[in-house]
């Protein structure tokens, strides 16, 4: 099991950022560092990540893995710069899903724009990407995971509806079945990282604890889609979030303000903003800030 107090993860890239030196940018990468593996989660939607990166001082040429959470633009543009950066060969892990062609409409005006992987796969393959696709979790180590497709099981969660696929002459809805996260299992708890939780936050949670088989969750981190969520959903988020006792919260991207401020309110000094430039180190007992 692994120690709590050896997992370190600096947030490269999301939408807001810490302070000056760091640029927010739509999106989402983390950079995970626990004992004999460091590896990334997505890696936000274009070259900006490369100034964090720099600024922040994060040294990738060690990386051996990067982890798509899902398929979508924002999360997967930076992969020219970090392949680059890491100047050889990397397992880049994702859903059999990830690279299809998806699309999101507009909910105001009802136009429809391209939402998924902004490069061509051989592009990516002659930079260094070396892709392994399984809808399965894939075990990193006997303690960390990769969820693979994660299943729906709750009655009120669900795929935001304006995310679209091609289907005959027109779109259908886009289920994500690449949505995926990552799990560590430490000897506090389960630290949950989130891409963006298509599939619902609380799905994922419990899948974690199913999967990992253990009940304690010490932290969720990332991207949770409440930002588009109904009012219902959201409560009900928290109400499991509290039934759950997850002992801290950062929130990312997708979030939203309104119910960051609703999560704020009601779990207090066990939520922070995870923004671009944070760096979190474990155990935490204050709000982590920047680096």
């Amino acid at each position: 099991m692994i120690a709590l107090d050896s997992i370190r993860i600096s947030t490269l890239m999301e939408n807001t950022s810490t302070d000056s030196g760091i640029l927010g940018e739509w999106g989402l990468s983390m950079f995970v560092e626990t004992p004999g593996l460091k590896f990334l989660v997505d890696t936000g939607p274009g070259e900006s990540i490369g100034k964090n990166i720099d600024t922040m001082k994060i040294d990738l040429t060690g990386t051996g893995l990067i982890v798509l959470s899902h398929g979508h633009y924002d999360h997967t543009g930076g992969l020219p710069t970090v392949l680059e950066r890491i100047g050889k060969p990397v397992r880049v892990l994702a859903h059999p899903s990830a690279l299809k062609s998806t699309y999101g409409r507009d909910r105001d005006t009802g136009d429809i724009h391209y939402a998924g992987v902004p490069h061509r796969t051989e592009f990516l393959e002659n930079l260094g990407a070396r892709f392994e696709f399984s809808a399965e979790p894939t075990w990193l180590s006997d303690d960390i995971v990769v969820s693979g497709e994660e299943p729906m099981e709750t009655d009120f969660e669900t795929v935001a509806s304006d995310l679209i696929v091609p289907h005959g002459d027109g779109y259908a809805p886009d289920s994500m079945p690449d949505d995926q996260s990552v799990f560590i299992r430490s000897d506090r708890g389960l630290v949950v990282i989130l891409g963006c939780a298509h599939r619902g936050m609380i799905n994922i949670v419990r899948y974690a604890r199913r999967l990992m088989k253990t009940d304690t969750v010490y932290l969720v981190l990332g991207g949770t889609h409440l930002g588009p969520a109904s009012p219902e959903q959201l409560a009900r988020s928290i109400d499991e979030l509290k039934r759950m006792d997850v002992q801290w919260i950062g929130v990312s991207h997708c979030t939203g303000p309104a119910a960051s401020a609703e999560l704020r309110h009601v779990f207090g000094s066990r939520f922070f903003f995870n923004n671009a430039g944070t760096v979190v180190t474990l155990p935490l007992e204050r709000k982590p800030g920047a680096r």
